[in-house]
């Protein structure tokens, strides 16, 4: 409930300091976006960002796990965060709590325990071959 009200608090009509006066309307207003639209910097930077770093990345993406087994990709997906964190912490200095490493260590804890499982399952039907 607490995102779905972060996320349309913005729309909701009013204007004044009063937050209950606001809430009494429950008007959803539409923000104005002219002067995004009149610029090309901006429209640049929202094209390349919806065009080049997400389909075009999400495609390149969806080419490359067809060619490893379903176990690599869900390991390389799932660590996607490590990745993602390591480079903020690389390129911008971010900082990390208590609970960001007990997140980074349950998912390291599951993909070894996913990589163990499927070793696992690999060795019964060598056995079972045999």
């Amino acid at each position: 409930f607490s995102f779905v009200l972060f996320e349309l608090f913005p729309l909701l009509a009013g204007g004044g300091e009063d937050i209950m006066t606001n809430l009494q309307g429950l008007t959803l207003r539409v923000p104005d976006f002219t002067p995004i639209f009149s610029s090309p910097l901006a429209l640049g930077g929202i094209l390349y960002t919806g065009l080049v770093t997400t389909a075009l990345a999400l495609w390149v993406e969806s080419i490359a796990f067809k060619r490893v087994p379903a176990t690599d990709a869900s390991i390389i997906l799932t660590t996607e965060p490590l990745f993602a964190a390591a480079a903020g912490a690389l390129t911008l200095g971010e900082t990390f709590g208590m609970s960001d490493y007990v997140g980074a260590t349950l998912i390291i804890g599951a993909c070894a325990l996913a990589i163990l499982m499927d070793d696992e399952k690999e060795e019964e039907t060598s056995a079972a071959v045999e």
